[in-house]
């Protein structure tokens, strides 16, 4: 028992479980950046907000605009997050692949 876990088999585990999680993750963040999983709710809130503003000519057009504009922001916010998020991943899944790199190749 004591024999198995060397240095060496030590790094090698390491690398091997640092490899698939790193192509994980820069997959996911792959795919997130891709796919936009906000960008058709995005879509529907423009049109919504195209409706209040249509609305709002026969209403308070100041209330309706501030609201328009308060939408429009948090989908943005909504949209930048998502990103960011997306970008996160795929720094750590490089950064994951490289330790793997360094643990199964370079500190041998």
């Amino acid at each position: 028992m004591a024999g198995l876990f060397t240095p060496d088999t030590i790094r090698l585990i390491m690398g091997l479980s640092l490899f698939p999680m790193g192509l994980f993750s820069i997959a996911a963040g792959l795919l997130i950046l891709i796919l936009g999983p906000y960008r058709q709710e995005a879509k529907i809130l423009a049109e919504q907000s195209a409706r209040i503003s249509q609305k709002g000519l026969t209403g308070d057009i100041t209330l309706v605009t501030q609201s328009a504009t308060a939408l429009v922001d948090a989908v943005n916010n909504l949209i930048r997050t998502s990103s960011g998020n997306a970008i996160v991943l795929v720094i750590v899944g490089a950064l994951c692949e490289a330790a793997a790199y360094w643990l199964l190749i370079i500190s041998r």
